[in-house]
């Protein structure tokens, strides 16, 4: 399927991101501003598409911030550009989940 993937550029790619996280509730959106969210090419590496790093909204021990792997959504969902939206907004709101002190299952139950 790779081969039938469309380019995405790094700046459409942000806007994606741009725009999943402007799709949160006003409450997330306030929290997730605090928090830089960043694009990163290791997806493959990680087998994710997206990593949440940090200690959590609760304790501030060591930077927070939230990683959306481009390489890995656009090989699975680059073929489709409204699939690849939606994946990017899971995956962003994915990620906030575990910031917000969900561990996997938690954000699971959450939808996410």
């Amino acid at each position: 399927m790779e081969a039938h993937n469309a380019h995405v550029s790094d700046e459409e790619f942000e806007t994606l991101i741009v725009r999943a996280i402007e799709r949160l509730p006003e409450q997330f959106q306030e929290v997730i501003s605090k928090v830089p969210v960043v694009m990163s090419d290791q997806g493959r590496e990680r087998h994710a598409y997206g990593l949440y790093q940090g200690d959590g909204i609760a304790r501030d021990n060591f930077p927070d911030r939230i990683i959306i792997f481009k390489d890995t959504l656009v090989r699975d969902f680059g073929h489709d550009r409204e699939l690849l939206a939606a994946q990017v907004e899971r995956t962003v709101r994915h990620e906030l989940g575990h910031h917000l002190g969900y561990d996997e299952g938690g954000v699971h139950d959450l939808g996410l």
